[in-house]
């Protein structure tokens, strides 16, 4: 073996043929070949695809709570879980006046057109569906609450946007049928109850009561008082500790 055929280590003195360094050179570089950037892109759909020709720097969503603290009797400070909050969007970004390599594609709207699309969409009434690919990726219908354009000196035609968007969900709503004749409205009834669970009771609070005390008698758990708070928010108040004599209760089943 001659020494052409060889090439030594520095520090170690090791030596290692060429033809096997060559190949796992190009086996590293293979390796590296593989690894491919995400192709982001981000649109907005209502009955037809919009697709945002530059991606913004970063996208905001925050999803928040809507839980609340309270003092309870005997207890301390709970805090009582409700649904979370609907998420909020924001972003900001621009639509060009001609094409740059920024763009994620070739043939991009021109601003005023793309203007247009989400003033209309946002005019619709109607919710859209929000989509960025990619790794995590987003996809969720939301309405859009804030659309806010502008333009900026020494960049004439070029539109600037900032875009607000919350998640949207949609609501049940039931049927109420209505009477003329008897000048009622009311909820069809539901017939014998099939489930098995027994139907809502009354209790009328007396003086030393409290939620915690009335739940453990009717429940054996006086941690179910926001069964009952829940239930009487219209009697009570917005605080569960001020319950008065007289007041009459509905106690659900637990």
């Amino acid at each position: 073996m001659t020494s052409k055929e060889v090439y030594v280590e520095p520090g170690t003195g090791r030596a290692v043929k060429l033809e096997r360094l060559k190949q796992l050179e190009q086996g590293m570089g293979r390796a590296t070949e593989k690894k491919k950037p995400q192709k982001y892109r981000m649109y907005l759909k209502q009955k037809s695809l919009f697709e945002f020709p530059v991606l913004p720097e970063k996208v905001a969503i925050s999803y928040g709570s809507k839980n609340t603290s309270l003092q309870v009797c005997g207890v301390g400070e709970v805090t009582i879980i409700q649904d979370s909050r609907a998420a909020a969007i924001q972003f900001s970004s621009f639509f060009p006046q001609s094409y740059f390599k920024g763009c994620r594609m070739k043939k991009i709207p021109s601003p005023k057109k793309a203007r247009d699309r989400i003033l209309k969409m946002k005019e619709s009434g109607k919710p859209v569906r929000f989509t960025i690919t990619g790794k995590p990726g987003v996809s969720m219908y939301c309405t859009i609450e804030a659309f806010e354009i502008q333009e900026q000196g020494g960049d004439p035609g070029t539109v600037y946007f900032t875009l607000k968007l919350k998640e949207y969900r949609e609501a049940k709503v039931r049927k109420i049928k209505v009477d003329p004749g008897k000048k009622t409205a009311g909820v069809s009834p539901s017939g014998s109850r099939t489930d098995g669970t027994p139907a809502a009771q009354t209790y009328t609070v007396v003086n030393g009561d409290c939620l915690w005390n009335i739940a453990k008698r009717f429940y054996g758990n006086g941690s179910l008082y926001t069964i009952i708070y829940e239930a009487n928010k219209g009697v009570i108040g917005g605080n569960p500790n001020l319950i008065h004599a007289g007041q009459v209760l509905t106690i659900p089943p637990a």
